[in-house]
């Protein structure tokens, strides 16, 4: 059974003065394992050694994995200055009772002490298996421990051995318990930390050494410790925003307005329930007179618009109150802050009356707080460190405007504390949501001016934990981001504008494919399965399945927008991969950057992963060609050739893993004089909705039988003879029952909002 040593320090005066070695690197708070270790070794000591059964216990404890922590939360006081002498008296004559020889020598220092709550005690929590010999030990270390920190935190310490049902009831007292994690900065003991202690204080005591006539000064070594980071999630509040039973909803364009109302009004019940803390609540939750060190410490009030397909109303129904490891008040006192405020007036532009309600659903603020890659605002980003150029045409202006709000973004990024660096940055005043507010209308009843507000999308070269919220108004709502799923098994090459003709599609794929093999050929000069289609003797795929790469083209009027390439598990759902698959694909696809394709010259490329918004990704029942679909066998002479296509059709479905289609329409279907090759534009509609990409059709690896979903519009019905053909040849498969009155057939594909 596991075991743990608890040691809980009691700081007296409810004041701490250590530096650089807590959980934020200015702050020094809460003490670090490390400076802990070092108490304890002062502790045991004995003048300049370490009895032996100690030195024992501390070398097994500096092997231990690292602790958690528990602590209460700590704010940092007003720096305060205090003039002593310096170590130099020497320079004045080296009379210490002569005080105008010491007045010349003082200087001063600045104490700034982190404040807490002295009831509460640090407590460390090392886990072990037994035997207990050494923690036993360790117990009466603890005892004699008198200081953690510098010389004035006077500190005392006890110590006992805990069993697994112990550990959980001790820090169950505590809103936040810090876990280790990767490498970080918070210093923790390690193999050889006692050793490096040891020979620190023996090198310290010899650090004037005689040169001569000169004394020279050594630097003694510095102590080894191991800096991992430590896990201190925030605490969360979930509110619900109601009218009696239901939901009301903030427009949200109001979020600004809103969220900073909501919050003013619950500071407002704190100050005036608590006046002694009044200046911690202007500057930690209002932000008043708050510095670039607070901004770990401040709570931030977020709304929470409704998430779910492109039709879901953004409105504001709920809001989270983040309350960050070190914030002051308890998760308690803010709960009951915010509980039952009256929304109205002011802070509710509607004009109408309702209340925050308490909540233990998180589902839909989960969303926000899933990792993600792929992010895009859902309210605008306030960039306040543009500056307004004039001069040229509306274009040159907005896209210097464009290039000053990506430099700010990136600070914006920083602020945040976001450590990676995005790999693609694109702003714009336009929404990013389909039921998304303009930039401009957030900054009503805000003090952010309008062209200050802009909508972000970033990408990242790996996920990124939410929730994300960026800007100058990243306290009141805005510059909230809404992660999106991206999908590494589907790439997508932008193609410069009006560089390649639609009809040139087919030659741009082939060279698309050409490059592919050069780039995934392996030390052998053998090019795998996975991109050539083709066994390593050269016979084509013996599995029976399409176990290589998709490759299509996306056209926008009379110019190639998009290269797609597809792995073949998303198309295919017989198809399984294997995580070498998954990263030989990730591998090649990226490795592409230009693509020399003959006379249509040389393209530059870089690979984005499709998102779960990209109309080819997304869910539907009806799905139409955006490019012709060639049969997989060819007509004969007398066969009907609405029997062929819709044989076809089904059984080419069936084959990649997707139901029976209900409903099958075909409009400009080709055929040779003797029969042959059987093309046609096709509309397939299922039962229920399926998810994209839908490649279907002989030449679908080489951009042939695409299909796009049909969005937001009516469904279709397709002929009387293809429906009837369905209904005789395939109602044994799937019991499909139509009754379609007669139509005439699409004659031109729908367009797409």
């Amino acid at each position: 059974m596991t075991h743990a040593l608890l040691i809980t320090v009691r700081l007296h005066e409810g004041r701490y003065h250590g530096v650089r070695d807590g959980f934020d690197g200015t702050q020094g708070w809460p003490p670090s394992p490390g400076r802990l270790f070092q108490a304890l070794v002062a502790a045991a000591a004995r003048g300049a050694s370490i009895p032996p059964l100690e030195e024992e216990a501390l070398r097994w404890l500096e092997c231990l994995p690292p602790p958690d922590l528990a602590a209460p939360p700590g704010h940092q006081g007003e720096s305060i200055p205090q003039f002593v002498p310096n170590n130099d008296l020497d320079a004045v004559g080296g009379d210490p009772t002569d005080a105008t020889n010491v007045a010349k020598i003082r200087v001063s220092k600045h104490w700034r002490p982190v404040h807490f709550n002295p009831t509460l005690p640090i407590r460390y929590v090392w886990r072990f298996e037994p035997p207990v010999d050494q923690a036993q030990t360790l117990c009466g270390i603890a005892a004699r421990l008198y200081q953690l920190g510098r010389g004035l935190d006077m500190a005392s310490a006890t110590a006992e051995i805990l069993t697994a049902d112990g550990i959980q009831r001790t820090l169950s007292t505590y809103d936040v318990v810090r876990r280790a994690g990767g490498e970080g900065e918070v210093a923790v003991p390690c193999s050889g930390t006692l050793k490096s202690l040891v020979d620190r204080h023996q090198a310290a005591r010899r650090r004037f050494q005689q040169d001569g006539k000169t004394s020279v000064f050594v630097q003694p070594p510095r102590a080894r410790f191991r800096h991992i980071e430590y896990d201190a999630p925030p605490r969360w509040l979930h509110f619900e925003l109601r009218e009696g039973r239901n939901f009301a909803a903030q427009p949200l364009h109001t979020a600004g307005v809103f969220v900073s109302g909501t919050r003013d009004a619950a500071a407002k019940r704190l100050i005036d329930q608590l006046p002694g803390q009044a200046h911690l609540v202007e500057r930690l939750i209002i932000g008043r007179g708050a510095g670039p060190r607070d901004t770990v410490q401040r709570c931030r009030v977020m709304p929470v618009p409704s998430l779910g397909t492109e039709h879901t109303d953004l409105s504001i129904r709920r809001i989270v109150v983040e309350l960050p490891a070190e914030f002051p008040f308890t998760k308690e006192d803010m709960g009951w802050a915010f509980s039952g405020l009256v929304i109205g007036g002011s802070a509710s532009p509607t004009g109408h009356e309702s209340r925050l309600v308490a909540s233990e659903d998180a589902t839909m603020a989960s969303r926000y707080a899933q990792p993600a890659r792929l992010f895009r605002s859902i309210t605008a980003v306030a960039l306040g460190s543009t500056v307004e150029l004039v001069g040229g045409t509306r274009a040159t202006q907005r896209q210097r405007d464009e290039q000053q709000a990506m430099v700010a973004v990136r600070k914006a990024l920083r602020h945040a504390g976001v450590r990676t660096e995005p790999t693609s940055i694109r702003v714009q005043r336009e929404p990013l949501h389909r039921r998304g507010e303009r930039a401009g209308a957030f900054s009503a009843g805000t003090r952010f001016p309008r062209r200050a507000m802009w909508h972000v999308e970033l990408l990242f070269p790996k996920d990124v934990a939410g929730p994300l919220a960026l800007g100058d108004g990243r306290f009141v709502g805005l510059g909230l981001m809404a992660p999106i799923v991206v999908h590494d098994d589907i790439m997508g090459f932008v193609i410069p504008p009006k560089r390649v003709a639609s009809c040139d599609a087919s030659a741009l794929i082939r060279a698309f494919r050409r490059a592919l093999m050069s780039v995934g050929r392996n030390e052998h000069g053998g090019v795998d399965r996975l991109f050539s289609g083709h066994e390593p003797d050269g016979r084509p795929d013996s599995a029976g399945h399409h176990g290589h790469v998709f490759l299509t083209a996306e056209v926008d009027g009379d110019w190639v927008s998009r290269l797609v390439v597809a792995a073949p598990w998303t198309v295919d759902r017989s198809v399984s991969a294997t995580l070498r698959q998954r990263r030989q694909f990730d591998h090649v696809v990226r490795k592409l950057t230009s693509l020399r394709a003959g006379r249509l010259g040389v393209l530059s490329l870089q690979a984005v992963p499709l998102h779960d918004d990209d109309d080819m990704l997304r869910s539907a029942k009806t799905w139409y060609t955006t490019t012709p679909y060639l049969a997989t066998r060819n007509i004969k002479r007398r066969e009907d050739v609405n029997t062929v296509l819709v044989d076809d059709v089904v059984v080419e479905c069936r084959r990649r893993g997707l139901p029976v289609p209900t409903q099958i329409d075909a409009t400009a279907v080709s055929q040779g004089p003797r029969g042959g090759s059987l093309t046609a534009d096709v509309m397939i509609s299922f039962a229920t909705s399926v998810r994209g990409p839908v490649l279907l059709g002989r030449n679908s690896h080489d951009g042939g039988g695409l299909f796009h979903p049909e969005l937001g519009m009516k469904q279709s019905v397709p002929p009387r003879n293809l429906a009837n053909a369905i209904q005789d040849r395939f109602a044994p498969l799937g019991g499909v029952e139509l009754d379609i009155p007669p139509r005439e057939p699409i004659r031109s594909p729908p367009t797409f909002d």
